[in-house]
């Protein structure tokens, strides 16, 4: 295995369990507890999404995230991050994008601006990971040329 190769497949690994770690340990976690925790309820009682269900909210977040999740660990095991494709590695970091723009409303809408900061740079950081993922699936034929190129 070439040196092109080795750091291509530890890159892709490393953004695949870092997402698969994350969201399903997040969104089971919150799926476990059943119902809106009380500084949840507490969060957006002064909001306008204080007069909705508090429940159902937290948990479409909870399953967002967990199937978001889910999809990783699919990603994972389909060894995606062996192959010079990764479809669904990147449909789990678009719908993260997705994810954090909702959270980062919540958090903006109840005056959490320090958690609204962390969710902007949870987006910048899945946008990152995204661009790369993308860029590396496109350039994986050039890398794979260069690498036969090097042995003849």
């Amino acid at each position: 295995m070439t040196t092109c190769r080795v750091a291509r497949t530890v890159m892709r690994l490393a953004i695949t369990l870092l997402f698969a770690n994350t969201l399903l340990l997040a969104g089971l976690g919150k799926c476990f507890e059943g119902a809106a925790p009380e500084w949840f309820v507490e969060q957006f009682a002064e909001t306008p999404l204080g007069s909705l269900p508090q429940t159902p909210l937290f948990l479409s977040l909870a399953v967002g995230e967990a199937l978001l999740g889910f999809g990783a660990v699919a990603s994972l095991l389909g060894g995606e991050w062996f192959r010079n494709r990764a479809p669904l590695l990147k449909l789990v970091l678009a719908g993260s994008l997705l994810l954090f723009v909702a959270l980062g409303f919540g958090a903006r809408l109840s005056h959490q601006y320090e958690d609204a900061a962390f969710h902007f740079m949870y987006f910048t950081g899945t946008l990152l990971a995204l661009v790369v993922i993308d860029r590396d699936d496109r350039l994986a034929a050039t890398c794979s040329v260069d690498d036969h190129e090097g042995k003849a």
